[in-house]
This record gives C-alpha cells, structure tokens and sequence, in this order.
C-alpha cells in the first residue's frame, strides 16, 4: 500500500508542477532583448540625418552583433530551463521541443541578422547619396522596419505557442496519468476497505464474546463467594449460640447461690437494724 501511495502522489505533484509552468509569467529577458533590437533599428528611421552621419557602420554592426547574440544567450537559458521542468515528466516531448523550438531560433537569428545587414546598408546609403535621394532611403527604412516589428513578432509569438502546446501536452499526460492511476487504484482500495470491515467485524464479535465469558465468569465466582460467605455467617452465628447458651447454663447456679446469698445479707442487715 505504501508503494501505491507513492505513485499517486507522484502522479498529483507532476499534475500540479505542469500546471505551473502553465502560468503566465511575465515577459521573458529574450523577448526584451528582442524589443531593444527593433527599438534600435527602427530609430534610424526617426534620427535626423545629422544623427544619422554620425553612425559608424562598424559601431552598429557590433552593437547589433551584441543584441543578436544576448538574445540567442537568452533563449538558450529559456529551453533549458523548461528542458528542465519538464524532463522529469516527459522526457521525450521535452526532446522533441527542444528541437522545434531550436529551429524557432534559428529562424528568429536568421531575421535578426538580416534586419542588422539592411540596417548597415541603408546606413551606408545615407551617408553617400545626394540630399535628393535620402527621403527614398528613410522611407524605405521606415516601411522595413514595420515589416520587421511584425516578424520579429510573429517569431516571438510562434516561441510562445510552441512552449505552450509542449507544456500543454504535458499538463494532459499528468491529468491522464493521475486518472489512470486513480482507476487502477479503486479495487485496491474497495478490496482493503472491505477487509477491514470484515476484520472490524470480527473483532467486535471476539469481543463481545469475550466480554460475555467474563461475565458469566464473574457471576459464577461471586454466587460462589456469596455462598461460602453466608454459611460462615451461620456457622458463625450458630457456634457463638452454643457457646452463650453453654456460658448460661454455667452461670446459673452461681446466680441462684449469690441470690441466696444477697437475700441473707439483706435479712441481717434489716434484723440489725430494728
């Protein structure tokens, strides 16, 4: 029985940790450094050309390089840390979404590094056109970099969804597996409840019968004491008779003769005095 109290319960914390992970939370250090690239791209768009002239195109290159790789950094802690959670319950769907989600990121690195190239080059464009021409370029950045803000979402989202699905498929194998394990528990369980109603049952019965021998038992000794106590009484009260009508039937002539002897004295004493 203990061994079966083990497996339920392990069934019920794998439910409760799967629904855990279920939880919003919120938002991940990745989507951040997801939210700072775009940010960074998209104030080139925004900057005066002044501003603009000022960039180095090496300098952007490396700062987005940075970004880039904090966030693939990031990501990578993200999968593990739900690898994780989840490899206790499900080792071979924690696999397969690992894989999937590693094909997400690269999928989200491949967007991000080609937003960095075009950013460079319409960087470089600025910097070398004629005045006439920069208005094409901004607006051109501007139009890519709502384009970028809607891809890099949607691969954020398509992370999001792919976590929840695998997480989700776990939170069900725990619900099934806890029903499971109820089902095959419930003859156990009727078949030891009916046990100890039958051992209860027979307990009583032992003890009301032996409750009544004692009883009995009792009864028998006390009326036997009782007995033997009221004929020691009688012997008793009979002995004691002997001996007060044998005391009696001594002292009567002594009596008799102190009688006599009480008269005469009485006689002088009256004759003495006349």
């Amino acid at each position: 029985m203990k061994a079966v109290a083990v497996i339920l319960i392990l069934a019920v914390v794998s439910g409760c940790q799967a629904r855990a992970v279920m939880k919003d939370e919120p938002k991940s250090k990745w989507e951040d450094t997801v939210d700072r690239f775009w940010e960074y791209v998209s104030d080139l768009s925004t900057k005066a050309d002044e501003a603009v002239q000022g960039v180095k195109s090496s300098q952007l290159r490396r700062e987005l390089d940075t970004l880039i790789t904090d966030t693939m950094a990031e990501l990578t802690i993200y999968r593990d840390d739900l690898q994780t959670k989840l490899g206790p319950y499900a080792q071979d769907t924690a696999n397969q979404m690992s894989e999937d989600l590693q094909l997400l990121f690269n999928k989200l690195q491949a967007d991000m590094i080609d937003a960095k190239e075009r950013s460079t080059q319409y960087v470089h464009e600025l910097k070398t056109m004629m005045e006439q021409n920069v208005d094409d370029v901004k607006n051109r950045v501007s139009t890519y970099t709502r384009k970028l803000k809607k891809r890099l979402g949607k691969d954020t989202e398509e992370i999001r969804n792919t976590v929840a699905t695998y997480v989700g498929e776990v939170q069900s194998r725990a619900t099934q597996n806890i029903e499971s394990v109820r089902e095959s528990l419930e003859p156990y369980v009727l078949q030891a409840r009916e046990k100890t109603s039958e051992k209860l049952g027979s307990l009583t019965e032992l003890l009301m019968s032996q409750t009544q021998d004692l009883s009995e038992k009792f009864e028998t000794q006390a009326s036997v004491i009782r007995n033997r106590l009221e004929q020691t009484a009688h012997d008793l009260r009979s002995t004691l008779e002997g001996q007060l009508e044998d005391l009696a039937n001594w002292f009567t002539p002594y009596a008799a003769k102190i009688r006599d002897q009480l008269q005469s004295v009485r006689e002088k004493i009256q004759e003495a005095t006349v």
